[in-house]
């Protein structure tokens, strides 16, 4: 018996939560038993999940520090579980889905962030790496330039983050490394 982590990454604006919502309707629509999370500091659109690109809408379940993955999964026999802004999780959620991946046929799918604004690994991230079982990228073109692969994150503007780098919100772009080094030059 053992699941499957599966996570989908993508820079800003790369339609990580339209991939969440087409997963959660497609599986729904055949039966399977679905649940969505969203991280309590991803405050943006309070407790549903929701895309630019599309104006479908789904109920989340906001996780808290204190929220148990395991207890909860284990008590409604859910077949999927989708955790949308993944990256804003803690390293005790991410040990709680590692072992729901281990004990049960759960299938985990994380869609999020791979990097921070500075071009660094969210921690998160890092520290679930290797008990990843699927690593599938959601591409996008540079939202400067137009010419080249996303593949970075870039702050617009002066917004403060917290010391993982952590900021929510509008006030950041998809970029090329190409443009990204241009555009964080000191």
């Amino acid at each position: 018996m053992s699941g499957k982590i599966n996570f989908y990454y993508g820079v800003v604006g790369s339609r990580k939560s339209s991939e969440l919502l087409l997963t959660a309707h497609r599986n729904k629509s055949v039966g399977k038993k679905v649940e969505v999370f969203q991280p309590y500091k991803n405050n943006r659109d309070g407790n549903v999940i929701s895309s630019r690109a599309m104006e479908y809408t789904i109920p989340a379940v906001v996780v808290k520090e204190d929220f148990d993955f395991y207890k909860y999964c284990i008590e409604n026999k859910f077949d999927l579980i989708l955790i949308d802004e993944f990256q804003f999780l803690s390293k005790n959620h991410c040990d709680q889905l590692v072992q729901l991946m281990i004990d049960t046929d759960i299938n985990i799918f994380l869609y999020g962030l791979m990097s921070n604004f500075r071009g660094e690994l969210f921690p998160t991230v890092a520290y679930m790496l290797p008990f990843i079982t699927t690593l599938n990228e959601i591409k996008t073109v540079c939202g400067h330039c137009g010419k080249r692969k996303a593949t970075m994150n870039v702050m617009i503007g002066d917004i403060e983050a917290d010391k993982d780098g952590i900021s929510i919100g509008n006030h950041f772009n998809g970029v090329c490394a190409v443009c990204f080094k241009e555009l964080t030059k000191k």
